[in-house]
């Protein structure tokens, strides 16, 4: 069977990468905000939230997906983070992702081993930069949200919160009706913790509240589900040397490491 795959490039700005335009789709998030497109899919179209992108950041965009897309296989990644399938940083291909999704369920970025717990991970970056990331204090609404509403869930949460690995920047591919049911659980809690947080006491640049709460959701829907995860290595092309980011997921410490050689070479 001939399978229609659309990978949707999240982005909010124009990006030079190069990409298989049969495959990869561009799709600009929080458009109705946007004075040019630059020939790309808008969030606007059709049925969407795009209004409410500086809370949902990239959300917008998988909404749109979600409400609008037709392919058999949906997927995301980001104008400047890329599944690739080697360390030559080759982008997955039509054939790639058909087969791997013959024996799984899910394709994920690599995982990201951490120095410490999610939910100590999370409370360190807040005593450093108070004013980036979601206030601790909302992450526990989320979790009493899920265990109110949601509660086959909320052992999956608390696991992923005292977990010292994680997938992170909301990047997968799988089939549609995955995709759909995974979509349908996150946007009904999302709608749930809508009202119940206060989001005039964060920053006008930094709102992007459900942004953060969806990488963690991604998590506990995979976890509680129990799909089967194929890996792949991610381009992270705003870094000096891309294949630090692999490294680094797998081995924490080495951020500083890579820290002090950009400020060396600089």
């Amino acid at each position: 069977m001939n399978q229609k795959i659309e990978i949707f490039i999240l982005t909010h700005k124009k990006f030079d990468e190069q990409y298989d335009s049969n495959l990869y789709k561009p799709l600009l998030n929080g458009s109705c905000m946007l004075d040019d497109d630059y020939g790309y899919i808008r969030d606007d179209s059709g049925e969407n939230i795009s209004n409410l992108n500086k809370y949902f950041a990239e959300f917008t965009g998988q909404f749109w997906a979600w409400k609008n897309s037709d392919a058999d296989i949906i997927g995301f990644c980001h104008y400047r983070r890329w599944f690739v399938r080697n360390l030559k940083f080759d982008k997955l291909t039509k054939k790639d992702i058909i087969n791997d999704l013959s024996k799984f369920d899910i394709i994920l970025p690599q995982k990201r081993r951490l120095n410490g717990t999610v939910s100590e991970v999370i409370q360190d970056s807040l005593k450093i930069n108070p004013d980036y990331g979601v206030k601790y204090e909302d992450y526990l609404i989320l979790g009493e949200t899920i265990k109110e509403d949601f509660p086959e869930y909320y052992t999956s949460f608390q696991k992923v919160m005292n977990s010292k690995s994680a997938y992170y920047n909301t990047m997968f591919i799988s089939n549609k009706k995955l995709a759909d049911n995974y979509f349908k659980w996150l946007f009904d809690i999302f709608k749930k913790v809508f009202d119940k947080i206060d989001l005039s006491k964060y920053p006008k640049n930094n709102k992007r509240v459900f942004g953060f709460f969806g990488e963690i959701l991604l998590n506990v829907y995979v976890l509680n589900n129990n799909l089967k995860i194929k890996e792949h290595y991610i381009l992270f092309n705003d870094r000096k040397f891309p294949v630090f980011d692999v490294l680094c997921r797998r081995f924490p410490k080495l951020v500083s490491v890579e820290t002090r050689l950009v400020s060396l070479l600089s």
